[in-house]
């Protein structure tokens, strides 16, 4: 997609950076190519996920996050377009409510397709992406300020020192196997999982150790 490649392609955690006010630009989105305020940007959600050549799982958390920096185009920039190339929306339980909200915004458009390419205007810095609208076969070609890719959460295993004793499945995430009691994972160590899950899982972690001791 262009990543590494074109400046005005960036992560959705960069776009979290850009968007705090405590962020480089002060919470103002501008393009890392030129300072340009953003007026159009564009959303590729599973960027790199659900794919055997790259992330094969859905991290879940990706869909939430991009429709939270939507709204924080349309609160910045209110004049702002917002656009979401999607496979499918992940909502859940009170999220969904969210979601209904975000839908209502007649600026940010959801378009169910898989962006096949992105080229730059070498003069202007625009993006133009190109794809396939799933749901109506149409052919997409559109031109952007910026990208936003939502890029999903890999473990990091490889870069961490752990015992022989600590399992793993498939894609590198902890696993808790019953028959080595005392070792227990929590969070993003055992799968992708948002803040408020990850606290959760923390806390039953804590919960098994203290009864794992209290048995000896």
């Amino acid at each position: 997609y262009g990543f590494g490649e074109y400046k005005n392609v960036i992560t959705n955690v960069m776009m979290e950076r850009l968007a705090s006010p405590l962020g480089p630009t002060g919470g103002k989105i501008v393009r890392p190519s030129d300072g340009k305020e953003v007026k159009n940007v564009a959303f590729i959600q599973c960027a790199g996920s659900r794919d055997d050549n790259h992330l094969p799982y859905c991290s879940g958390i990706c869909c939430l996050a991009s429709l939270k920096q939507a709204t924080y185009m349309r609160e910045k920039a209110p004049e702002s377009d917002v656009t979401i190339f999607f496979i499918d929306i992940r909502a859940l339980d009170r999220l969904e409510d969210f979601y209904t909200k975000v839908q209502q915004d007649e600026k940010i458009v959801f378009i169910k397709s898989k962006i096949a390419n992105i080229s730059e205007d070498e003069e202007t810095g625009d993006l133009l992406l190109e794809g396939e609208n799933t749901r109506t076969g149409e052919q997409i070609r559109m031109t952007y300020d910026m990208v936003v890719l939502a890029t999903g959460m890999a473990p990091n295993k490889l870069e961490l020192e752990t015992s022989p004793d600590v399992s793993y499945d498939e894609y590198g995430f902890m696993t808790c196997d019953p028959e080595k009691p005392g070792i227990y994972g929590a969070g993003c160590v055992r799968r992708p999982t948002d803040v408020a899950s990850s606290v959760q899982d923390a806390t039953a972690s804590a919960l098994r150790a203290i009864q794992s001791i209290a048995r000896r």
